[in-house]
């Protein structure tokens, strides 16, 4: 294929389905994000919701028992320390006295207040066992009947702790020391029905008066869920805190859904909620997706759907992005067929100019200036053009400055005692050429970056070299390496350079003065030397005494600090 047409239609093609297939890709991408994102606060805020409403129903039932136990604070101030620690029958008896008259007044009081809260099973009032010589307290049921009847008294010598599938709802409260949700569990005297209890311990001088507590069947709060459907299939069910389910259409009470999951751990369900994360398992042979919020009194309301329904309208979405795909490519590939014929004339004349133009030859003309592609590609090689010149010449501009300092560095110096030795053959035996080099190696640089770190070397070199600078700014300064650095003094600062030096130490006092930090100090050592028209050959001997004289000044400095 040599054809200029056929290969800039290939190029344009691959092109147009490289951007078309980038497109796609960030498109699939987009949608995809956007449909998770939507899917999880979908599932998120039905999860919200479900709990805010059974939240509200938990809540009613938790203030009527909490009024009946304000009640029951109440009525108990005849109770004192001194009378529940007396076991002789005259306090027996009168605690006796005091309990029944306690438990009537609690009994009606709770009694009116379960009429009026809904869904409840049983309300009652356990009383420790251990106080007066009677069994006390009340229970009261409709499991089975349209309204509450006396059943009889519950005994907390009955209760044994270690039966912790039927006596949670008594000595939960008493462990944790306050009012607190209990279950599902099974309750004994209601034919081992499933059901949840909020429970709260009574005290009075330190000593356990009793339980009182209200009971809901568990199926109260499925029926709420159970009919809820998310997406086409998926549903809500309930879970404990460590994310076993309570309630599932499809597992068994306490299988956990993610036991066969890639993205679900034991952790997630130690959060109040599913939050904004993705949380996705598979169940049964098919990938579903997961969002959770946790009740007041602990369990977890669950959300559940299939992916493949929550990615429908995505894969809907998907499927119209590539069919637009295969329309647009097919109209760019007829525009580019057509377009290359009006093109290729005018680009032979531009590929052999830009050839031009990579060989190095800058002056190329580049003339053709219609208004079309071409024109702007012809323009646009114009313009490069013009950017080469400027960028080579900015090359040659930064080859020979150090980066750091902004001062000329070792190759410019190099030039420059070359153009001194040409200066000095070519004057060979006659008079006139006057310079002198100064060579300035800065002290302590290696202490300061063992101690504060390179990047506050680099500052001290820099102070060291704006010092330099202010002194001899009308001669070349140039950066030599590390620390240190040169500088070539003719015609005035020749003439004023044993001046200069003086003036350098005072600029290098007065940095000194106002340094806060040890990098921010200017210490140098320093040599200079003149070049000798009767002794010298060339530059580099100038230079070597002035080094030895940079270094003996070091060798001055180590000894004044050891001193």
């Amino acid at each position: 294929m040599h054809s200029i047409r056929l290969k800039i239609t290939a190029v344009t093609i691959a092109a147009i389905l490289t951007s078309l297939f980038v497109l796609g890709v960030i498109g699939v991408a987009t949608i995809g994000r956007e449909s998770d994102r939507t899917s999880v606060e979908k599932m998120e805020l039905i999860s919200e919701n479900m709990q805010l409403l059974l939240d509200a129903y938990l809540d009613s039932i938790e203030q009527s028992v909490k009024m009946s136990v304000h009640v029951a604070g109440d009525t108990l101030e005849e109770l004192n320390a001194s009378l529940l620690g007396d076991d002789s029958p005259e306090a027996k008896a009168r605690l006796d006295a005091i309990l029944r008259s306690h438990c009537d007044e609690i009994e009606h009081a709770f009694s009116n207040i379960a009429d009026e809260t809904s869904g409840i099973i049983t309300y009652y009032y356990c009383v420790n066992a251990d106080l007066g010589s009677d069994v006390h307290g009340f229970f009261w049921s409709r499991y089975g009947q349209e309204s509450f009847t006396r059943q009889p008294d519950l005994n907390s010598n009955d209760l044994d702790i270690n039966d912790t599938d039927h006596t949670l709802w008594y000595y939960s409260p008493l462990k944790a020391g306050r009012a607190v949700w209990v279950g599902p569990y099974k309750a004994l005297y209601l034919d081992e029905l499933w059901i949840i209890s909020y429970v709260a311990p009574i005290y009075k001088s330190g000593f356990l008066v009793g339980v009182l507590g209200m009971d809901i069947p568990f199926d109260t709060l499925i029926e709420q869920i159970s009919s809820l459907k998310v997406y086409d299939t998926g549903f809500v069910f309930l879970m404990d805190k460590d994310g076993r389910a309570l309630y599932h259409p499809t597992l068994a009470p306490g299988e956990v859904p993610n036991q066969v999951g890639l993205n679900l751990n034991d952790e997630i369900f130690r959060h109040r909620n599913s939050g904004r994360a993705m949380l996705r398992y598979r169940l049964g042979g098919e990938r579903r997706q997961l969002a959770f919020s946790t009740l007041n009194n602990g369990i977890k309301v669950a959300v559940t759907a299939p992916v493949s329904e929550i990615t429908a309208s995505q894969r809907h979405m998907m499927a119209v992005l590539l069919g637009v795909t295969f329309v647009i490519l097919a109209v760019f590939v007829v525009v580019t067929l057509l377009a290359m014929d009006a093109i290729t004339r005018p680009l032979q004349e531009l590929t052999k100019a830009s050839r031009r133009l990579m060989a190095g030859d800058y002056e190329v003309e580049l003339g053709y200036d219609r208004e079309d592609e071409v024109g702007t590609l012809t323009a646009a090689f114009r313009q490069l053009r013009d950017h080469l010149k400027l960028y080579i010449s900015d090359l040659n501009s930064r080859a020979y400055t150090d980066a750091m300092t902004g001062v000329r560095n070792k190759g410019a110096f190099s030039i420059s005692l070359a153009r001194l030795n040409d200066e000095i053959r070519l004057r060979q035996g006659k008079s006139g050429i006057e310079f002198a080099i100064i060579i300035l190696d800065c002290n302590n640089l290696k202490q300061i970056n063992d101690e504060f770190g390179h990047s506050r070397g680099d500052v001290y070199l820099q102070n060291a070299c704006r010092a330099i600078c202010r002194t001899f700014k009308h001669s070349p300064v140039f950066r030599l390496g590390g620390d240190e650095f040169g500088v070539i003094l003719q015609r005035g600062d020749y003439q004023n350079r044993y001046d200069l030096l003086c003036v350098f130490d005072r600029t290098a006092e007065e940095v000194n003065e106002t340094a806060r930090e040890p990098w921010e100090r200017v210490s140098i050592s320093k040599g200079m030397a003149e070049f000798a028209a009767d002794a010298d050959e060339n530059a580099e001997q100038v230079l070597q005494r002035a080094d030895e004289l940079m270094y003996e000044d070091k060798r001055f400095y180590k000894q004044s600090l050891r001193a």
